[in-house]
């Protein structure tokens, strides 16, 4: 609630964002006491509030109406904060918990999929590769195959079809030759092969089963070669693997599960001494599962950053849209986080901190620049060398440098060319005093004289003699509101001025002819992050040289620029245009201290430049450069080792998908993602006296908001206090669960939460199919579950869903524990929300600070019987569109009376009265729940399979538990923390 009205004979409360604000007097406006947070706009009909730039309307407006009356609430969805979760934590399963399986005795083959889970592609999709194959075809051999290749698996008529089917189709539609057509396979066999790398996490799991001697073998869906795969496994590490099952070999599938049939006919062994891990939920999860084999589902890398919660899933929306350069490069660069666990980020931010930003924005920018430049013929033809301006040139250089050694060799060679402000603006007006008269410091009364007289001097010999012959008064002047009278004082020192400024000026000159004497000419071309064309203008004041320049941003004015001095600008990233926070953020982040040091260094003895010390005294600005160099080292060799063959084949035309990244990262990521970059200060005292951070530049120019909340504190959840969940001390109670594991490819996400179960517990699994008791045995063990007591595996009849399993074959236990949990593995049909319904209820209950705040409640009450959650959202949401009745509306009602007469209860629920637990999952203590259970019921009272979702017992059931605890003189109680 922001605002809200309470009257009384003096006062008017209003809440404001969690303050308390009094308004004394009645005759005084409310938006007037407001100012600037609160204003009132009116129409015909309501009034429309502004509160803090959120837009709230009123009822429509009555006669009667107390002109006092203030909106008493907002739209959530105003103010809502994104919810996304840390990814590594959304795994369904961990890495160390799969070596774990392979660790059993009871596992005598391991066996792996190879796309996407041994091996990885440097894309998100498969599909890219033949895109990329299409251009390197193109361009080799002049033969256009991308829309054959693309369906020619689907048209060929064979099913299962291999590599030499698929040629062969293309082969005929083109008339290509035997030879011709044989190049072209061999083509997409190397491409294949040289751009595969391991899994390092499955890697790992891999290496576990070497150790343990364990058979390991590998299933595939894949029309590529059987001896093409295991020759490309075997040079890249994984020789262990004795045998492959590829679906093109025996024209038959995994996600039909025909390809897993012939593994079993084919190892002689029982299906659940396999255990199959993989990337695709249904063929190497639920298919195996279907077949009796132990199976493990660990997504894909793409599965991973686009899942229900991860905040990559918007920004990698457009992904399709992109051109195929820029798909593998953020392919490439999110495999290097997520394909090794033991490296992913530990917060759910687009870049969690400055090494992250470097591996998913800044390297891949930089690796962008350096290959536009290297593969730009003009450019290299054209020119003897590159220039490199400082600041911002120097890690665009580094990145130029290591690519042209290591890859090209031949290229242009590069300079460094110091180019600071302070060593052109000189050059700018005939005289100081001019430029003195230009400088427009715009809303700052802070900025003195004395800081302009530091700006405009560097030689602190004469910077004491100014500073020395004026009076305090003087000195403290603002230049902003006073710049008049600043100019006439500086006025009387023009002599010394112009004499420094001489003297300054060759300075300057001695440089620029030593370094570019050569560039004399009008083919000088530099690289700048650019956008403003002052780099330019700048050089053909010193020198009377007009560059050619090489820019990552343009604008319209350095176009202007261009025409007026016959100039030519390469702009790297044109779809980037006058967006400041952009510009500014590559622009500092490009300018290591290091690099600006290493400029001051050479011309030291020329230019006096005392703000660089200033650097090198800010270890915090250190230890941020040194993560970037650092992670663009390693960045820029990863990316060498993988696509150094095909380095001229990747055209990358832009950079939209990353720009989005940082776009994201500070307008709608909620987690103020800008303080990893706070302490990147650049000093440029000729525009202010203040030394503004780069996360406050990037702040104050962007803009494009959801609203006023968005990016500061009040949205940030780190900002949020949490709850220590901490189990009483007093908590000694024996703990039993029960679940109901109908659709066993629901194993590994009821075991990620139960490895992390707060106390010791049994767990009674009911299952209806025998054929799985072995592979149950497998995945829920100790080794994996810590604090799992007790393992019992009941087959059951396939009656009566949950519930019969739950009260026939859970009776005799129910005695033997203080507190009980009963679930099952929910699906429900034509439900678009049905796994997140699942995900709330196991949220609620058994997540580890769930069951800690559950068992805390029973713990402090002792009359409290159950424990249920609230009716979720869209489940309530349908129940109220369709207008069906909680009580049931298929005779539910009849049944329900006839068993609480049977139990001894009178019959017949009164309104208030309801409550239960939609989904019939709950804790409860089993004396609470004594009477249902001795209602003695066998599974013959369940109707067969199969029924309906109303109408049945099981249903009547579902809407007992909180009543018969009600009535058996136990409380109930609703708890949905999540």
């Amino acid at each position: 609630m922001i605002l809200e009205k309470i009257k009384d004979i003096n006062q008017v409360k209003i809440k404001l964002l969690g303050f308390t604000l009094y308004k004394r007097s009645r005759q005084t406006n409310i938006q007037d006491y407001l100012h600037g947070f609160f204003t009132i706009e009116k129409n015909n009909k309501r009034k429309i509030y502004r509160i803090l730039g959120l837009r709230v309307a009123s009822k429509k407006n009555k006669k009667n109406k107390n002109k006092y009356d203030l909106v008493s609430c907002v739209n959530s969805t105003d103010i809502v904060v994104p919810n996304y979760n840390v990814l590594k934590d959304e795994l369904p399963i961990q890495i160390d918990d799969i070596i774990k399986y392979v660790e059993l005795n009871t596992i005598k083959v391991v066996s792996f999929d190879i796309f996407d889970t041994l091996l990885l592609r440097p894309t998100l999709e498969p599909i890219d590769l033949i895109y990329l194959l299409s251009e390197i075809v193109n361009k080799k051999y002049n033969i256009e195959i991308l829309k054959l290749r693309l369906s020619a698996e689907n048209e060929i008529g064979i099913e299962q079809s291999n590599i030499y089917n698929i040629y062969d189709f293309v082969a005929q539609k083109l008339s290509l030759d035997e030879t011709t057509k044989q190049l072209l396979i061999e083509e997409e066999l190397a491409l294949e092969n040289k751009l595969l790398s391991v899994r390092k996490d499955i890697k790992l799991v891999y290496d576990a089963a070497v150790r343990c001697n364990k058979k390991i073998i590998a299933i595939s869906d894949m029309y590529l070669p059987k001896d093409f795969l295991l020759k490309v496994l075997q040079d890249k590490g994984l020789n262990q693997i004795e045998k492959i099952y590829v679906s093109n070999d025996f024209h038959k599938r995994k996600d039909t599960g025909e390809l897993y049939d012939e593994v079993i006919k084919e190892e002689k062994i029982s299906p659940s001494s396999i255990l199959h891990i993989g990337d695709n939920y249904f063929s190497d999860y639920v298919k195996p599962l279907e077949k009796f084999i132990t199976a493990v589902y660990y997504p894909s890398i793409k599965n991973i950053i686009t899942s229900e919660k991860s905040i990559y899933k918007d920004v990698l929306s457009n992904y399709q849209n992109l051109d195929i350069g820029q798909r593998l490069l953020i392919g490439f660069s999110f495999n290097r986080i997520f394909a090794d666990s033991t490296k992913m980020p530990t917060k759910p931010h687009i870049f969690s901190d400055i090494s992250f930003l470097t591996k998913l924005l800044i390297a891949p920018v930089l690796s962008n620049i350096a290959l536009q430049i290297l593969q730009n013929n003009e450019i290299q033809k054209k020119y003897k060398i590159i220039n490199f301006a400082s600041r911002d040139g120097y890690l665009p250089k580094k990145a130029y440098d290591f690519l042209n050694e290591k890859l090209f060799k031949t290229k242009l060679p590069s300079r460094y060319i110091y180019l600071s402000r302070r060593s052109y603006y000189l050059f700018e007006c005939k005289d100081i005093i001019e430029y003195v008269k230009n400088i427009n410091i715009i809303h700052d009364p802070s900025y003195k004289l004395r800081n302009l007289i530091y700006a405009l001097i560097s030689d602190e010999t004469l910077q004491n003699t100014l500073l020395n012959n004026l009076s305090e008064e003087e000195k403290n002047l603002s230049f902003y509101e006073n710049k008049q009278q600043c100019i006439d004082i500086l006025e009387k020192y023009k002599n010394i001025l112009d004499e420094y400024e001489v003297q300054t000026k060759n300075n300057i000159l001695k440089y620029f002819e030593q370094e570019i004497s050569e560039d004399n000419s009008q083919n000088s071309i530099i690289f700048d992050i650019g956008y403003s064309g002052s780099i330019g203008n700048a050089l053909k004041n010193i020198t009377n040289v007009c560059f050619d320049k090489i820019y990552l941003f343009e604008t319209s004015k350095n176009r202007e620029l261009d025409k007026t001095n016959n100039t030519k600008t390469f702009n790297i990233m044109p779809e980037v245009m006058d967006y400041t926070p952009i510009h500014l953020l590559f622009e500092e982040l490009f300018s290591p201290y290091q690099g600006a040091c290493i400029g001051y260094k050479q011309i030291k003895d020329k230019i006096s430049e005392p703000i660089l010390e200033v650097l090198l005294e800010n270890n915090q600005m250190k230890k941020i450069f040194t993560t970037i160099e650092k992670e663009l080292n390693e960045y820029l060799n990863d990316f060498i080792d993988l696509f150094g063959y095909y380095i001229n084949d990747i055209n990358i035309h832009n950079m939209k998908g990353f720009m989005e990244l940082a776009r994201f990262s500070w307008l709608k990521s909620p987690y103020c993602e800008m303080n990893i970059v706070k302490n990147v200060i650049f000093p440029d005292p000729l525009n202010c006296s203040e030394n503004f951070s780069l996360q406050y530049k990037i702040m104050k120019h962007s803009n494009g908001y959801y609203n006023v909340f968005s990016a500061t504190g009040f949205n940030n959840p780190e900002k949020r206090c949490s709850i220590n969940h901490v189990l009483s001390s007093n908590f000694n109670k024996k703990i039993g669960i029960h679940c109901h594991l109908f659709n066993v490819d629901l194993s590994e996400e009821i075991i990620k939460y139960l490895k992390d179960f707060p106390v010791e517990f049994d767990l009674i699994l009911t299952i209806p199919d025998k054929n799985y008791e072995n592979v149950i045995n497998n995945l829920f063990n100790s080794k994996i579950i810590s604090n799992l007591n007790k393992l019992i595996v009941k087959v059951v009849p396939n009656r009566g869903r949950d519930v019969a399993p739950w009260l026939i074959s859970t009776k005799n236990e129910q005695k033997s524990y203080d507190i009980f949990c009963h679930i099952h593995t929910k699906k429900t049909q034509n439900a678009i929300w049905a796994n997140r319904w699942r995900n709330y209820l196991f949220s609620n209950l058994i997540k580890k600070d769930s069951v800690i705040d559950i068992f805390n409640f029973f713990e402090e009450d002792k009359e409290l019987g159950i424990i249920i959650n609230d009716f979720y959202p869209e489940l309530a949401k349908f129940c109220i569109e369709k207008n069906i009745p909680l009580i049931g509306q298929a005779n539910e009602d009849v049944m329900i009376d006839n068993l609480l007469n049977r139990m001894g209860f009178l019959p017949l629920i009164p309104r208030n009265d309801l409550l239960f637990a939609a989904g019939t999952m709950f804790w409860y203590r089993p004396e609470a729940l004594r009477p249902l259970f001795e209602l003695d019921l066998t599974y013959e009272d369940f109707p067969e399979e199969p029924i309906g979702v109303e109408g049945t017992i099981a249903h009547a059931i579902e809407r007992l538990p909180a009543l018969v605890c009600e009535r058996n003189e136990y409380k109930s109680v609703i708890y949905s923390k999540y």
